[in-house]
């Protein structure tokens, strides 16, 4: 049961690599569980701006602009609890999925730190 956790800063206006890519979860196989959290350091802006997550697996959008939560202090950050953003299961009759897994920072914030966890099982 694997978990990929990491950072990445982004510019205002910037959208990250997707974040499995070249890694060995780049493909997963069928009947397997994701559970995305994220976290940021930044608030929303005034005007409403965030940062958000982009998640896709098979032609399928699984989040579209999800707005990721501000860290809060003693709140500890993990693959569990009230930073999770999705949760989903590939299909049983499904030979491989790539789950594309992107953040934007949509704010004026230059730059702003995303930590994520992916827990798969």
């Amino acid at each position: 049961m694997p978990l990929v956790k990491g950072a990445v800063s982004l510019a205002a206006g910037a959208t990250s690599d997707a974040i499995l890519t070249g890694t060995t979860y780049e493909y997963i196989p069928q009947n397997s569980s994701l559970r995305v959290a994220a976290a940021t350091d930044a608030a929303a802006a005034a005007d409403g701006s965030s940062v958000v997550m982009n998640f896709t697996m098979n032609n399928t959008e699984l989040t579209k602009n999800g707005a990721v939560s501000q860290k809060v202090d003693g709140e500890p950050f993990g693959a569990n609890g009230s930073y999770i953003l999705n949760d989903t299961t590939t299909p049983p009759d499904s030979i491989r999925n790539r789950p594309i897994i992107t953040f934007t920072n949509n704010t004026a914030n230059n730059p702003v730190l995303v930590e994520y966890a992916i827990f798969i099982r």
